[in-house]
């Protein structure tokens, strides 16, 4: 852990580490993904790609989800998991932002797209 990561670690505010991470992983530009909740301390020290694979690789899943992890996974092949505009790396806290439920829990949440990249596009055709 460089220096800046360890100064980083400590500014994290401490009633953040006590609250617990919702994970939505959403596959290309889909409205609804999939979401896991992790207890408080159960995330800190773990990648947030670790996360997100183990939410992918859940087995007691509604049909409706396996329908999302499906389209995620497919997504995936040739593309990555992106993070407010960037590739996922380091821990969940560095992504997540502290929200509250209208009955005035917090927690932090953390969306991540499955994006892949277009392929193909229009051509344009010039008529001699």
């Amino acid at each position: 852990m460089t220096e800046i990561d360890l100064k980083k670690e400590l500014q994290t505010d401490e009633s953040e580490k006590l609250l617990p991470l919702v994970l939505e992983i959403i596959p290309g530009h889909a409205a609804e993904g999939l979401i896991d909740i992790y207890e408080p301390g159960s995330y800190a020290a773990k990648s947030l790609k670790k996360l997100c694979d183990k939410t992918l690789n859940k087995k007691n899943l509604s049909i409706e989800e396996q329908l999302i992890v499906e389209d995620i996974k497919r997504q995936l092949d040739g593309g990555k998991l992106l993070s407010r505009g960037q590739e996922i790396e380091g821990t969940a806290l560095e992504y997540a932002v502290s929200e509250e439920t209208e009955a005035g829990e917090k927690y932090l949440f953390v969306p991540i797209r499955a994006i892949k990249p277009q392929e193909g596009g229009r051509r344009h055709w010039i008529d001699d």
